[in-house]
């Protein structure tokens, strides 16, 4: 186990150097019994929504204008829930949040918000959400370890603020680790994010969301207007993982299709960071040997002391794939460094 320091809120600021031993943390997931991935339905996991959920906002900052305002459901209640609901890996999860960031192959700190992925939020806000949006194809966007999905929430907003009936659907994959973490943080936030969207005017910045199965009603009725799909997939990346994506990427279907694959935080620890280039470069390769586009971008810390990730691992690996990266955002300032990388398979 091992732990990058977070305040008691759920946003994380400062990766810390560690004294642990790195190869007991790479020894420890290793020899755990990884999750085996599986896709859920957008209802089926709406239906493990509790009565109440409580939230504050985030401001994902814009240069040019208004901030985007994205709720998202406080720790604290998640917590409650977990606990409420008694299951042994529930409770597992729920000490890891008290005590690491971390239980490698138990949970991969989905509930906290890391600091790459506001600013993969805030890149995308500046970037994509300032344009109109094209309806000549299918739009798939592709968020792994997506945790709190911010990236995912700040387009989920966009698309729904500026979709109207369109002749090319738009379909959102938020895959983590944790089943619970989509059912607990995921399906939550993108019920607020509609609900503010809704009804930015009168919807209050923190405070408590009563879910009834009437919003849930007008909550599938609204995005099945707006021909949005949400797709939920949950365990380890491999080729399990990649099988549920490959109907998605097909060659013989990518014609008309625009593929985002979006990551934060994904490169900590070296050795997922091969199966995190695997199921990066099978979904770029499948989209460049046929007449789809796809854009890649990964955000992360340049390096994640004390657990011996970061990007130097990261291009080394995706090097030997054929691929390589181009810097397209850095911080500015003391501390460590993080960047948002643009990814590209060279063959």
């Amino acid at each position: 186990m091992f732990s990058f320091n977070f305040k008691e809120d759920d946003i994380e600021t400062n990766a810390t150097e560690s004294n642990g031993e790195m190869t007991e943390c790479e020894k420890s997931e290793t020899q755990g019994v990884s999750i085996e991935p599986k896709l859920h339905d957008l209802k089926t996991l709406l239906e493990t929504l509790p009565s109440k959920v409580s939230y504050s906002t985030i401001e994902i900052p814009k240069a040019d204008g208004a901030p985007v305002l994205i709720p998202r459901r406080e720790l604290f209640d998640i917590k409650a829930q977990l606990m409420a609901e008694d299951q042994t890996l529930n409770q597992s999860i729920v000490a890891g949040l008290s005590a690491d960031d971390i239980l490698p192959s138990v949970y991969e700190g989905g509930f906290k918000t890391w600091e790459c992925s506001l600013d993969l939020a805030q890149y995308l806000s500046e970037v994509y959400c300032g344009k109109k949006l094209s309806d000549e194809a299918v739009r798939h966007i592709i968020e792994v370890g997506a945790g709190t999905s911010l990236p995912t929430l700040v387009l989920f907003s966009h698309f729904f603020k500026n979709s109207h009936q369109r002749k090319h659907p738009i379909h959102l994959w938020i895959a983590d680790y944790n089943i619970s973490v989509l059912e607990a943080c995921v399906m939550p936030n993108l019920v607020l994010t509609w609900h503010l969207a809704h009804f930015e005017a009168v919807a209050p910045r923190e405070g408590d969301l009563e879910i009834t199965s009437n919003l849930i009603s007008s909550f599938l009725e609204d995005i099945s207007d707006k021909s949005i799909c949400i797709h939920g997939i949950s365990g380890a990346w491999g080729d399990a993982f990649c099988q549920i994506l490959d109907p998605l990427i097909d060659p013989y279907h990518l014609e008309n299709m625009d593929i985002m694959f979006l990551a934060s935080e994904t490169i900590y620890s070296p050795s997922s960071i091969r199966s995190f280039v695997r199921v990066l470069s099978r979904v770029l390769r499948a989209t460049r040997s046929a007449e789809g586009t796809t854009k890649a971008l990964i955000a992360a810390k340049r390096i994640y002391f004390g657990v011996g990730g970061g990007v130097d691992e990261f291009l080394k690996i995706l090097e030997e794939s054929h691929g390589s990266a181009n810097s397209v955002w850095e911080s500015k300032g003391t501390g460590v460094g993080r960047v948002i990388l643009e990814v590209v398979m060279n063959s």
